[in-house]
């Protein structure tokens, strides 16, 4: 089997793309948007809507296979590459239609690593082009294959499938209270993200997070069955080292309390401190977690910014940095690095995340559940944007579809 055609069209983004650097610097809001000017270069305001890019490749008897790629929400923080801006990336994505037309479908990961080894435009895009790239070669060898996407994967890396999904967080956005009622309802089984980027949200001692974590806890035990235990994940974005001056024994202190307030669920905070550089985060990362270890063993550390590659994660984990690494699969590119960077997690008694982003596409969200399925991190992020419902159906259905047809045929 061949690609016959290959063509990209640029595609809108499931969310929006935001200046972190403005929102943390006290950017005043006006509605849904942000007054003023942004900080990060490429941006035209400090929130705007997500670009994304479709490669659709038509294979050999007429079947179609399309993979999308984009830049993650924060595109500007934590040392990541840039705003993927659809208008200027489509004449150097043309490029790698041009490279794979007329190309045989072949071994998954060859095909990959050939695409990756061509001289491109130095002005492409490459996280987002080999992103939305490899999803589509991945279906395309399963479609030449007779399989699922999830079986070409899990085989790639010499894992079995998964037998049952993978347990999905889901993200609120900032309907913070409202999000947390729809998840419970859902069951989902980690809960609710929470978007605090900034100090108003946080609580200047962060005592508005307190109360916040406190509530969730109370809803559950309201709202719930009592097996209902879902691991609850905040992501804080830096503020917590922010409202405590970065003093690591006040911040163990505070993220020992908020985790008593979850209590009987585990809390997994998500970047308590961002940093200027990936050596000072993973410096005060692991002082952290050293640091709350002894005090309050049930919470857990969860990095993103700053790591951004396959590299990036092997430096957090060989630091002994954190307890969880979010696998933030647009930023490494092709889709098999993401699985491998899994493994590397796996391997070393860190509990990766794969995420992916909330600014991608359900186009991409599917593919990305069959990664989940054949690698099986701790959790998949519901995707694309932060509604729950939206999210939690396109991974969660897809995943259920995929078990159900492996199970049928066998």
């Amino acid at each position: 089997m061949h690609i016959e055609h290959a063509v990209v069209v640029a595609a809108r983004g499931g969310h929006f793309n935001e200046d972190l650097q403005a929102i943390r610097a006290g950017a005043r809001r006006d509605g849904y948007l942000y007054l003023g000017e942004p900080l990060a270069a490429g941006f035209d305001a400090i929130r705007q809507p997500s670009e994304a890019f479709s490669l659709v490749l038509r294979l050999e008897g007429g079947a179609t296979v399309a993979g999308d790629g984009m830049s993650v929400a924060y595109s500007a923080a934590g040392g990541r590459r840039g705003l993927f801006r659809a208008a200027e990336q489509l004449p150097h994505l043309q490029a790698i239609c041009d490279h794979l037309r007329g190309r045989t479908v072949g071994d998954l990961a060859s095909m990959c690593a050939d695409l990756e080894a061509q001289r491109f435009d130095d002005r492409l895009h490459r996280n987002a082009a080999f992103y939305g790239a490899s999803q589509a070669l991945a279906q395309a060898v399963a479609i030449a294959q007779d399989r699922t996407t999830a079986e070409v994967l899990a085989d790639h890396f010499g894992r079995p499938v998964a037998a049952v999904p993978v347990p999905i967080n889901v993200q609120c956005g900032e309907e913070r209270h409202i999000g947390v009622d729809k998840a419970i309802m859902k069951r989902a089984d980690v809960l609710p993200h929470g978007l605090i980027n900034d100090l108003d949200e946080l609580g200047a001692k962060g005592e508005r997070l307190q109360e916040y974590v406190s509530w969730i806890a109370a809803r559950i035990a309201r709202h719930a069955p009592a097996g209902y235990r879902p691991e609850l994940h905040i992501d804080v974005y830096g503020m917590v080292g922010v409202a405590f001056d970065h003093d690591v024994g006040r911040m163990a202190d505070y993220l020992a309390g908020l985790g008593e307030r979850a209590l009987p669920h585990r809390l997994c905070v998500e970047t308590p401190v961002l940093l200027d550089s990936r050596s000072a985060q993973i410096e005060t990362l692991a002082a952290l977690r050293g640091a709350l270890a002894s005090r309050e063993p049930r919470v857990s550390i969860i990095v993103d910014e700053w790591a951004n590659t396959l590299q990036d994660i092997r430096a957090f984990i060989a630091a002994g940095a954190v307890d969880m690494v979010n696998v933030k699969s647009p930023d490494l590119g092709s889709i098999l690095d993401s699985g491998q960077a899994i493994l590397d997690c796996k391997a070393a008694g860190v509990r990766p995340i794969l995420v992916g982003v909330r600014a991608g596409t359900a186009q991409s969200a599917r593919v990305i559940a069959h990664l989940a399925l054949a690698t099986e991190p701790a959790w998949v992020l519901a995707r694309p944007g932060m509604g729950i419902d939206e999210g939690l159906q396109i991974v969660g259905n897809e995943m259920a579809r995929t078990l159900a047809l492996i199970a049928a045929r066998q």
